[in-house]
């Protein structure tokens, strides 16, 4: 990075308005742009090209992982729930009938 000396910045136009005074220059793409046409973030000064360009990046890829990390995690539940009842089931079905017919509590009655 090239730093820009007093002179040549007060020198400079805004590239969206040739009539102004540049006031600031882009941290990405180094170009000046007059008050209006920059954005502050993080206290560091974006046209709007770079400002669409930074911002679209990160929506983009927090929405397509969202969207993939919730079919991911209704996909495990589900699974979940599946085993669960079927363990569940399982275990009920392994039980012998005369546990259900009450044999079994009065052979443990004293």
């Amino acid at each position: 990075m090239s730093t820009v000396t007093a002179p040549e910045m007060a020198r400079a136009t805004c590239l969206n308005h040739p009539a102004r005074e540049a006031a600031a220059r882009c941290v990405e793409c180094r170009r000046p742009f007059c008050r209006e046409c920059v954005t502050p973030i993080e206290r560091r000064m974006f046209c709007a090209e770079c400002y669409r360009a930074k911002t679209e990046k990160k929506t983009r890829k927090k929405r397509d992982w969202f969207l993939l990390s919730t079919a991911i995690q209704t996909c495990l539940g589900l699974l979940i729930l599946w085993a669960t009842f079927h363990f569940v089931g399982s275990i009920l079905l392994d039980i012998p009938s005369t546990f259900h017919e009450g044999a079994v509590w009065e052979t443990l009655a004293p």
